[in-house]
C-alpha cells in the first residue's frame, strides 16, 4: 500500500428540528475547604444581578437572572452529585447548576461571571460557565453535556410596543406545517416574562384555493385581428399549494353567458413524456429469459441502455426484493425437485420456467429456487427441495434480490471483476438502466410494472420526470437489441414500444398571454376579460378586467384614391374609406408625396377633418411646374398606420394651359390649299403638349358664318405635326388662321399667323431632293438621278415635321401631290458647271422631262457641279444643289466625268 488516506468530514447545511432545541449552559463552583462570599451574573447587554451567594439555591439563582431584561424565560435545576467527567468538570465540584433556555430563541451567548468575591478556605475557589456549544476536548470528544440552542424550523416572533393590543395576525406561514405559538408581557424594568400558550397551543394552516389573480388588464394584440392580450399577475396567496394553471374567459358580455375558455398550464403542472413497453409472444409461446436493450433519442442525439432483464423490476428499490403470492398450493417433498399442485391445477399460465420461488416450509428462508420447467399440474425445480415434506402454507414468487457478485439482482454496471456481462443483463430495475444514461436524463424517470401474463409477457409504463424537449426533439424510446427466448423455442418473443402521453413543457403561465392562442375573436367586437387562479383544491375566483378590449389591426389602404391637377404648382389627392377599418375607427389620413416611385425624399402631411365624410380631398401646394410627383395614402386609427394606396395616376405633374406657339406662318400650297406651319411654345406649362388645333376663318374674328370647308379646325398629335395644309378651299377667298397649343391642363391662347391671312393661289414646284450624280458609263458622261419635290415651294412641309416630312394632299379629281404648286411638273431642268457658283465657262444645261439624266460631251475626267429645279405652267422653283432626303440641305453635288 503506498499515500496516507485521508477521510475529512463537513458540514454541508445545519439541522434543524420542527420544535428546535432549548440551549443548556452550566454554571459550576469549585473549590476546596469552607467557601464564602458571593458572585454576579450578566447575560448579553444587560448589567449585572443582585449578590448572589456562592451557595445559592436553584430558585435563588433562577430569580436572580430572571431579573435582567436580557432574559426571556430559564429554568435552572441543581445537581451537585452530578458525574464531573460527564460535564466537563476538572474537580473539587462544589456545586452544580444547569440553567435552561426554554425561550427557543437559538444558540444564545454564555452567562459572564463576575466572581471576585468567592473565596475558599484553601484559596482554590473558583466559579466556571460552560456554554450550549459542540466544543471538543483534547481526546476530541465532546468537552461537556452542555446543549447548544437551536432555533425551531420556520421560527418567528415578532415584537409589538403597543401595550393595549390584544390580538396579532401571523402571516408567510407555510400551508400544512403545524405552528406552535407563545405570548409573553415585557416591562421596561425586568424585561419579559413567562410565555404563555394559547389554546390549542397550535395550529396548522389548511391548504385552499389560491386567491385571485391581480392586476388584470385588456390589450390589444398589435398585428392581429382574431385574438387580444391578457394581463396578470399570480395571486398574493396560492392557498398553500402551486398554481397549476390559470382558467381565462372571454365573453361579449359582462355576464359571461357563454365565454371563450382558454386554460394555460403553469410549469408546475408540466406535462410528462410517458412511453409504454410490452414483452409479446406469438404462437402460443412462453418467454422463460433473456433480455434486451432500448435505444433512448433525445434532442437530436441516441443513447442505448445496458441489457434490461425480460423480468426487470421496475424501481430501484424492487431491486432489493419484490414477491407475487401464487394463487394455489404446492405439495413439495425433502430431497425431490418435483413439486405438484393441491388439489390438481394447471399451473402453465401461472408459473413459468425461469422464475424464482419461496416456500414457507424451507429449510433456507432466504434460499430461492429456481423453476426448471413446467407442465399441467407441476413442475419442475432446478435442485431438489430442502425443507419440510407435505403442502406448503404460502408459496411466492420473487423478482430482485441481494445475493453474490454472480447472483445479486441489485443493478450493477459492467465490471471485469465485480459485474460480469451475465450479471448485468439480468440486474437492475428498469429505472436504474434508463436513469444511467445520465446526459439524457438528469431528473430520472419513474416505471410502473404489470405481469407476468399468461405467456410471462411484462408491461412497463415509464414516466419521464425532466421536462420534455421542444417539439420535435422530445424523448423517443425503440427497440436497440432482443435477446428474449421463450420455452422450447416455441413462438417468437418482441418487444413493443407506444408513446402515450406526448410531453409538453410550459411556459410562464401568468404576465401577458394571447388569448385565444389560435385566434377565433371577432374584430372590432368588445371582449370582457376573467383569470381563475387553479390548485389542487379547485378554482379561485377570478381576476376581472376592468376595461374591455375589441381585437384591432391598422386599417386597410384607403379605396378610390386619384390625383388632379390643381394648379401650375398644387395638386389634389381625393379618396375614400378604406373597406376594413381594422375594428375601431379611422382618425385620420397620412398623404405622402416624393418625386420618385421608392418615396425615397418623402414628404407627407395628414388630413384628420372627416366630419364630412367620404370621399376625402387634400390639396398639395408648393410644387414645382412640370415636375413629376407620385403620391399614395394610408389610412390611420389607433393601432398606426395602414398599409398604402398609390393614386390613379400614380403620378401627375403640376402645370397649366400652354403659351402660344411660336413662329405661326402660313402660304399658299395651290389654288385649293393653304399650309401653316409653327413652332412649339416658348412655355409647355409644365406639361408635355400632346395636341395643336389649327383654325382657320372668313373673318379676322374667326366669328364667321362660313360653312366647311371655308371654316373650322382641326387637331394634330403634337408628337408628329409642325405644319398642316387645309384643303378645298377657293381660290376667291382669303383665309385668316391661328394655332392653339394644348396640354393636360387644356387649350392654351392662340397665336395668328404670318401673314394674317393668305388666298390660294397657284404656285411653281417645289424643290427637287435626294439629287445624285455618279460618272456616267460613256467617255465624258455623267448620270444624274434625283426626286419630285416632296416640300411645297414655301418650304413649309404640308404634314409632318422638317425632319419627318409627309407628303402633300392630292387636290381634287388629281392624282399627284400638290408639292409642284398645283400645276403639273412639265419638265427639269438640270444645270452643270465646273466652278460651284456656276459661272464657269465649261457649263450647261439641260431640260428633261423625267427625273433622270445622262450628261454627254464633258470634258474627260473633269469634275463638274450638277443642280435641278422644277418647272410647271406657273414658273420655276429653286434649284437643288446639294444633297438630302427631303431638303437639299448637305453638302454640293459634283462628280467627274468619265475620262
Amino acid at each position: 500500500d503506498t499515500g496516507s488516506p485521508t477521510l475529512i468530514i463537513s458540514t454541508v447545511q445545519d439541522g434543524q428540528r420542527s420544535l428546535g432545541m432549548d440551549e443548556v449552559q452550566f454554571l459550576q463552583i469549585t473549590g476546596t475547604g469552607t467557601l464564602s462570599g458571593y458572585y454576579k451574573l450578566k447575560f448579553e447587554s444587560s448589567g449585572y444581578t443582585s449578590d448572589i451567594a456562592v451557595h445559592a439555591t436553584a430558585d435563588q439563582v433562577e430569580r436572580a437572572l430572571e431579573q435582567l431584561t436580557t432574559i426571556h424565560d430559564i429554568s435552572v435545576s441543581q445537581n451537585d452529585s452530578v458525574n464531573q467527567a460527564a460535564v466537563g468538570s476538572a474537580g473539587n465540584l462544589v456545586h452544580h447548576y444547569e440553567i435552561t433556555y426554554s425561550s427557543k430563541n437559538g444558540n444564545v451567548g454564555q452567562i459572564v461571571v463576575d466572581k471576585n468575591s468567592v473565596t475558599s478556605s484553601n484559596g482554590d475557589a473558583d466559579i466556571i460557565m460552560h456554554d450550549g456549544d459542540n466544543a471538543l476536548s483534547a481526546v476530541n470528544t465532546k468537552s461537556t453535556s452542555a446543549i447548544p440552542g437551536e432555533q425551531p424550523r420556520d421560527y418567528g416572533s415578532k415584537i409589538i410596543l403597543d401595550s393595549l393590543a390584544r390580538s396579532y395576525k401571523i402571516t408567510g406561514l407555510i400551508t400544512g406545517l403545524e405552528y406552535f405559538v407563545a405570548v409573553s408581557a415585557r416591562n421596561q424594568k425586568h424585561g419579559y416574562g413567562n410565555r404563555l400558550l394559547p389554546s390549542p397551543p397550535s395550529i396548522t394552516p389548511p391548504m385552499q384555493i389560491p386567491g385571485k389573480p391581480a392586476n388584470v388588464s385588456l390589450d390589444v394584440n398589435t398585428g392581429y385581428s382574431d385574438s387580444i392580450i391578457i394581463n396578470f399577475d399570480p395571486p398574493e396567496s396560492d392557498g398553500g399549494d402551486v398554481i397549476l394553471r390559470y382558467r381565462v374567459e372571454l365573453d361579449p358580455t359582462s355576464n359571461f353567458d357563454s365565454p371563450i375558455v382558454e386554460d394555460f398550464e403553469c410549469p408546475s403542472n408540466n406535462l410528462r413524456t410517458i412511453w409504454r413497453i410490452d414483452t409479446t409472444v406469438d404462437a402460443g409461446g412462453k418467454i422463460d429469459g433473456g433480455s434486451f436493450t432500448l435505444r433512448l433519442d433525445v434532442n437530436g442525439y441516441a443513447f442505448t441502455t445496458s441489457e434490461i432483464a425480460y423480468d426487470a423490476v421496475a424501481l430501484s428499490w424492487n431491486e432489493t426484493a419484490q414477491e407475487q403470492n401464487l394463487p394455489v398450493a404446492f405439495s413439495l417433498v425433502d430431497g425431490s425437485s418435483s413439486i405438484t399442485t393441491v388439489p390438481p391445477t394447471n399451473i402453465e399460465s401461472i408459473l413459468f420456467a425461469g422464475d424464482r420461488v419461496k416456500f414457507s416450509g424451507q429449510l433456507a428462508p432466504y434460499k430461492n429456487y429456481k423453476i426448471l420447467s413446467v407442465s399441467g399440474n407441476s413442475a419442475t425445480l432446478e435442485e431438489p427441495f430442502e425443507g419440510s415434506d407435505g403442502i406448503q402454507g404460502k408459496t411466492t414468487r420473487h423478482y430482485g434480490g441481494r445475493g453474490t457478485p454472480i447472483s445479486s439482482r441489485i443493478h450493477c454496471q459492467y465490471d471485469e471483476y465485480l459485474c460480469s456481462s451475465e450479471t448485468e443483463a439480468k440486474s437492475g430495475s428498469v429505472q436504474k438502466k434508463l436513469e444511467d444514461l445520465e446526459y439524457a436524463i438528469t431528473a430520472g424517470v419513474l416505471v410502473d410494472r404489470d405481469g407476468p401474463s399468461s405467456s410471462n409477457e411484462f408491461i412497463w409504463r415509464i414516466t419521464f420526470l425532466d421536462d420534455a424537449p421542444d417539439a420535435g426533439s422530445d424523448f423517443k424510446l425503440s427497440v436497440s437489441s432482443n435477446s428474449l427466448t421463450t420455452v422450447g423455442g416455441s413462438g417468437s418473443a418482441n418487444i413493443v414500444t407506444t408513446l402515450l402521453i406526448d410531453g409538453e413543457t410550459y411556459k410562464s403561465c401568468s404576465g401577458s398571454l394571447v388569448v385565444p392562442s389560435h385566434g377565433g375573436l371577432v374584430k372590432g367586437l368588445e371582449y370582457y376579460g376573467r383569470v381563475f387562479a387553479v390548485n389542487s383544491l379547485g378554482y379561485s375566483v377570478p381576476g376581472e378586467a376592468e376595461n374591455f378590449q375589441a381585437p384591432m389591426i391598422v386599417p386597410s389602404a384607403p379605396t378610390g384614391v386619384t390625383l388632379d391637377v390643381v394648379s401650375s404648382t398644387e395638386l389634389m389627392v381625393l379618396f375614400g374609406s378604406p373597406s376594413d377599418n381594422g375594428g375601431t375607427s379611422v382618425t385620420a389620413y397620412l398623404i405622402e408625396w416624393a418625386t420618385s416611385s421608392l418615396f425615397l425624399d418623402v414628404e407627407s402631411t395628414t388630413l384628420d377633418y372627416l366630419a364630412g365624410g367620404a370621399p376625402f380631398f387634400k390639396t398639395i401646394g408648393g410644387l414645382t411646374t412640370g415636375v413629376n410627383y407620385y403620391f399614395r395614402v394610408s389610412a390611420i386609427n389607433s393601432q398606426g398606420v395602414g398599409p398604402t394606396q398609390a393614386t390613379t395616376p400614380p403620378f401627375l405633374n403640376p402645370h397649366q394651359k400652354p403659351a402660344p406657339p411660336t413662329n405661326v406662318r402660313v402660304a399658299a400650297t395651290s389654288e385649293s390649299m393653304i399650309t401653316i406651319g409653327w413652332s412649339e411654345p416658348l412655355d409647355d406649362g409644365g406639361d408635355d403638349i400632346t395636341t395643336y388645333r389649327v383654325e382657320w376663318d372668313t373673318s379676322s374674328g374667326f366669328t364667321s358664318s362660313s360653312i366647311p370647308p371655308h371654316k373650322g379646325y382641326i387637331d394634330v398629335e403634337a408628337s408628329i405635326h409642325e405644319s398642316y395644309t387645309i384643303e378645298l378651299l377657293s381660290k376667291e377667298k382669303r383665309y385668316f388662321t391661328r394655332v392653339f397649343a394644348i396640354n393636360d391642363a387644356g387649350v392654351g391662347t392662340p397665336q395668328t399667323s404670318s401673314p394674317k391671312y393668305i388666298t390660294p393661289a397657284k404656285q411653281v414646284p417645289g424643290t427637287p431632293h435626294s439629287l445624285v450624280a455618279t460618272p456616267g458609263s460613256g467617255l465624258g458622261t455623267i448620270d444624274v438621278w434625283w426626286q419630285r419635290p416632296r416640300i411645297p415651294h414655301h418650304t413649309i412641309p404640308c404634314y409632318g415635321s422638317y425632319s419627318l416630312p409627309q407628303d402633300c394632299p392630292v387636290k381634287y379629281g388629281g392624282s399627284t401631290p400638290v408639292s409642284n404648286g398645283g400645276e403639273p411638273i412639265i419638265e427639269y431642268e438640270v444645270e452643270y458647271n465646273e466652278r460651284s457658283d456656276f459661272n464657269g465657262i465649261d457649263g450647261g444645261r439641260k431640260r428633261v422631262t423625267g427625273t433622270s439624266c445622262t450628261i454627254l460631251n464633258l470634258t474627260n475626267g473633269r469634275t463638274y457641279y450638277i443642280r435641278v429645279l422644277a418647272r410647271n405652267v406657273i414658273g420655276s422653283g429653286r434649284f437643288c444643289e446639294r444633297k438630302g432626303g427631303n431638303h437639299c440641305d448637305g453638302d454640293l453635288v459634283s462628280a467627274a466625268s468619265t475620262p
